[in-house]
Formats: C-alpha cells, structure tokens, sequence
C-alpha cells in the first residue's frame, strides 16, 4: 500500500473493501476504465491504468482543481504513455506514484486507491 492510498471505508459512497472493479483483460493495455461509485449527491469518481500485467488506480481529481484528469473516456496519459494528463491545465503526474512532476501542483500527488489483482480481476483491497 503506498503512502497516498485512499482508505475508501472513510469516503462517502466509495466502493467497499472486496469490490470487483472489473477484470484485468477488459482494460486495454495502455488504457484506462473509470468509475463511479456513489449517489449524485456523494459520487466517487476513480480510475484504474493498466500498464501490461500492472494495474494503477486513483482517485479521479487533479489535486490543484479537483476537476476530472481526462476529457475522453478511458484516456488519461498523454502521448507517450508515461505521464497522465489534466486535460484542464496541462498538470502532469507519474503513472506509478501519482505525484505531480509540472505544473501548478507540482510536489502533490493524486489520491491512489488500493486495489490488486485476484484471478484475473482488480480488486479493491
């Protein structure tokens, strides 16, 4: 568990400890799935990356404005695969870690959820 992971017990409408979030083979490598959790008045944005056999999932907010990463479903990095984007000011965040290399929070991270892999699923630990 890294030292950013979110402990979802202590966030309204996050998923619960033993959520199957989907199963490994349904994220394109390269790519990533969103979801939402929640109702409209508490919704619980994330997303999980996958890169090969690794899974990365965060919470869905840049640190700076808490606005949405991605413009377009599923895409979060920017070309070159090794940095996610927010879409909203240009912000870029090390897929591995979450922690914001350039722009206006560099120094911060994004709130990474913990999740693993259990048969072929990402789970939510």
């Amino acid at each position: 568990m890294a030292e950013f992971d979110i402990y979802l017990k202590e966030i309204a409408g996050a998923p619960p400890k033993g959520t199957v979030l989907c199963r490994l083979r349904d994220i394109e490598d390269g790519r990533a799935r969103e979801f939402t959790f929640g109702d409209a008045k508490a919704p619980f944005y994330m997303f999980v990356q996958r890169r090969g056999a690794q899974v990365f999932a965060y919470e869905n907010a840049c640190p700076h404005m808490y606005a949405p990463l991605n413009l377009k479903e599923g895409v979060f990095t920017e070309k070159s695969g090794r940095y996610f984007l927010c879409n909203f000011h240009g912000a870029l965040f090390e897929v591995e870690t979450g922690k914001c290399v350039a722009a206006p929070c560099a120094g911060r991270s994004l709130r990474s959820v913990a999740v693993t892999l259990e048969g072929g699923n990402v789970v939510v630990l």
